[in-house]
């Protein structure tokens, strides 16, 4: 298994930030950037490198990198107050979890413009765009248009209508894979949320990412409005690394244009109904979301109060292009079959899962899934890999999907998509790849903090200590063989870490063990690690690589490699938001759909 190399930044106009010097912030309402190495704490300052003094993320630990996560967090997650008039933005006088009436507003990252926001779908620049504007309009209030044809209306429209929520939830599935439900919820269907149980999504990026694609004015699906994704594709393959910035391809900040404000950050989240028990626990942020219904064979949007149960972010930084992946869940997301926590707060597995009398331990999930790669990699067609009940036999976790399970997370894999079994819903016992102690250890760490921090700042009871990192991505590691990464150890090359998934956000066996890429072009959902599966000439054992840095190519696992496989493949520069946000037709909202069925266009969807 090796390593990325250090790299040698080539653009010396990155070095003073590298080295840790002052760096002015850019613009009006930019994210604050740390400027300095400082130990690990609550602020609002948000770090723009791993390890700066230390060799960069290369050589970084991943204790290092769990604090860099959670200094993300803190800042991102840090309210930008109840009217915010500049996005990416926190408050001067609200401290960090405080959620009263004045400090009530959208978080840090909830400012961010959502993907329908960059790229409308129409032709036309995106809403607000202002040429004179150093930041083309970027803080201007949130519209969701989805081009000339897809324009929603409120759902059984009120009087008055109610402000624009800044989270818009208009993803219902995961990258059209598959759908996932939280048993938990009680609350019955109805006309106004008829999945109730849905666990539904949201992407979103930075200043810096908007403002690199509306300078560009590529926001369009045609010359010259289309950003040129084919070409730096091209170019990723030839060459087995990034283009150089440029009109002729897309190198998203920092890109060495001093122009631009600084690094490029995504995030997606996830977000659900919660029952009163929940609502009145307090270990919840909650906030209005928009999310989508059909009224009368039309897509309309409802709003309501949501609980945040995932939230991914991801930075691209001067040492490390490929970005740094970052995952944070909730603490009660995995629940057992009577409603009691499998871990607690810092990620401790606090009970082991049981399995049912036609399952071997360990059984992540009910029933058992497995797959079937290297029986059919070397016959002749190159059949591509399956995805099975293990045992075949095996019984769905309830006898039909007019049963959903009274308490667990669960998944509806996508009907149609070859490779996936689809008969019924499987249930989450837990996750295939434990969290790394180092990890829980720094979970632990950062919740006295917000401890600490709260009681020094008068915040009651702060909701994100019951909010747990997952694992970080940091560098490409490269897996030089098919099968799963391991074997388990607590060190830096863990399988946790290859593969880091969020347990409601890459659920279900494909997701939650990752490598290679996604076979067959949407026809299949399953994935494979040889490169004959991708429609190459070469030899089957040949092992395909997704992550290109450097001139090497990298089979990399989890968030990284499937962005790397769905963004920079694809010509993105990692980002799928920006890969997939001129394709040619105009992105639809989803609304819940059949059981398992993935029909609406989107941005962000299985290629």
């Amino acid at each position: 298994m090796q390593r990325a190399p250090f790299a040698i930044i080539e653009n010396l106009i990155l070095t003073a930030a590298v080295a840790g010097l002052s760096v002015a912030t850019w613009g009006i309402g930019s994210i604050a950037l740390a400027q300095q190495p400082a130990p690990f704490a609550i602020t609002k300052v948000a770090p723009n490198e791993l390890n700066p003094a230390g060799g960069g993320p290369a050589q970084a630990t991943l204790q290092q990198a769990a604090e860099f996560a959670w200094e993300e967090f803190f800042a991102l997650s840090w309210p930008a107050g109840p009217n915010p008039t500049a996005r990416d933005t926190p408050s001067a006088s609200c401290a960090f979890g405080d959620q009263s009436q004045n400090c009530g507003g959208p978080l840090v990252w909830q400012t961010f413009r959502g993907k329908v926001e960059i790229f409308p779908g129409d032709g036309n620049p995106p809403p607000g765009y202002s040429s004179t504007d150093p930041s083309f309009g970027y803080d201007a209030p949130p519209q969701y248009t989805y081009g000339a044809i897809h324009r929603p209306v409120i759902c059984q429209n009120p009087t008055p209508l109610p402000p624009t929520a800044w989270v818009n939830l208009d993803e219902t599935d995961q990258i059209s894979v598959d759908s996932m439900y939280a048993g938990v919820v009680s609350v019955p269907p109805s006309p106004l949320n008829s999945a109730p149980q849905l666990i539904r999504f949201v992407a979103k990026a930075n200043r810096a990412e908007y403002v690199y694609i509306a300078k560009h004015g590529w926001w369009g699906d045609k010359a010259p409005n289309k950003a040129p994704t084919a070409a730096t594709a091209a170019y990723v393959k030839q060459n087995m690394r990034d283009p150089p910035d440029g009109n002729n391809y897309v190198l998203l900040p920092p890109n060495g244009d001093t122009t631009l404000p600084g690094n490029s950050i995504e995030v997606k989240a996830g977000w659900r109904v919660l029952n009163p028990s929940e609502m009145s626990s307090g270990r919840f942020h909650t906030t209005t979301v928009r999310y989508y219904e059909k009224e009368n064979g039309q897509t309309c949007y409802q709003q309501a109060t949501f609980g945040l149960v995932s939230l991914h972010i991801i930075q691209k930084t001067p040492l490390a292009p490929y970005f740094i992946y970052a995952s944070f869940e909730q603490a009660d997301n995995i629940l057992d079959a009577n409603g009691n926590p499998v871990e607690d707060a810092d990620g401790n597995v606090a009970l082991a899962p049981p399995c049912r009398s036609d399952q071997k331990s360990p059984c992540p999930t009910t029933p058992s899934v497995t797959l079937n790669d290297t029986a059919t990699v070397n016959a002749p067609s190159y059949v591509p890999p399956q995805v099975v009940l293990d045992p075949s036999t095996a019984a769905y976790c309830t006898s039909s999907t007019s049963t959903p399970p009274p308490n667990q997370l669960f998944y509806l894999n996508t009907s149609g998509l070859a490779g996936l079994p689809t008969g019924g819903y499987i249930c989450v016992n837990t996750r295939d790849n434990a969290i790394p102690q180092v990890i829980i250890d720094t979970n632990n760490k950062a919740h006295n903090l917000i401890r600490t921090y709260s009681g020094q700042n008068g915040v009651q009871n702060s909701v994100w200590q019951y909010y747990k990192l997952i694992n970080v991505q940091y560098q490409p590691i490269d897996k030089d063989h098919a099968g799963l990464y391991g074997p388990p150890n607590p060190g830096e090359d863990n399988p946790s870490t290859y593969y880091l998934a969020n347990i409601v956000v890459e659920t279900n066996r494909p997701l939650q063990l990752f490598s290679g890429s996604l076979v067959g072009g949407g026809a299949t959902g399953s994935n494979s690690d040889y490169d004959s599966q991708f429609g190459g000439q070469q030899a089957p054992s040949i092992i395909h690589r997704n992550v290109m840095y450097q001139g090497k190519g990298y089979n990399m696992g989890g968030c990284m490699g499937c962005h790397a496989a769905q963004g920079q493949a694809a010509g993105g520069d990692f980002s799928v938001i920006v890969a997939r946000g001129t394709v040619g037709i105009a992105e639809t909202p989803a609304p819940p759909t059949s059981v398992g069925a993935a029909v609406v266009p989107r941005n962000r969807s299985l290629k």
